[in-house]
């Protein structure tokens, strides 16, 4: 993967998670329904999984390019890592987690946190910018 793919990709994460945060912000039901869903199937597990490996490796690939790639190395590791844990223990380990998180966070919480993805998504796209020249 070339740096420049890697850093699209990187701010296409950025607004994904800026678009999670405006969906917690604005229908924190519904994320909580999201959550409780998180591991129900074989299908959403897996493909959990593997978006959270993709997100991994491109914020290791778009590292080099930009304001704090030892930032950007250490969470992308981590994707992959957590990911790779979830992998190998029982998907219904999965489900039952998500959905007992998603009985006691309240939607208040959810709310209040909606903010703090949007922030997190706009961070990520401010750090892979290129830096201007003055």
């Amino acid at each position: 993967m070339t740096a420049a793919i890697a850093q699209v990709l990187a701010i296409v994460l950025g607004l994904w998670l800026a678009g999670l945060g405006l969906m917690m912000a604005l229908a924190p039901r519904r994320s909580l329904r999201a959550l409780a869903a998180m591991g129900g199937s074989p299908a959403i597990h897996y493909g959990e999984m593997i978006l959270r490996i993709a997100a991994g490796v491109v914020l290791i690939a778009a590292a080099g390019v930009s304001r704090h790639p030892a930032v950007l190395t250490t969470v992308g590791g981590f994707l992959i890592v957590s990911a790779a844990v979830l992998l190998l223990l029982p998907r219904r380990w999965h489900a039952g987690y998500s959905t007992w998180w998603a009985r006691r966070i309240p939607t208040a919480a959810v709310r209040a946190i909606g903010p703090v993805s949007i922030a997190m998504g706009a961070l990520l796209i401010w750090t892979i910018l290129p830096v201007r020249a003055t």
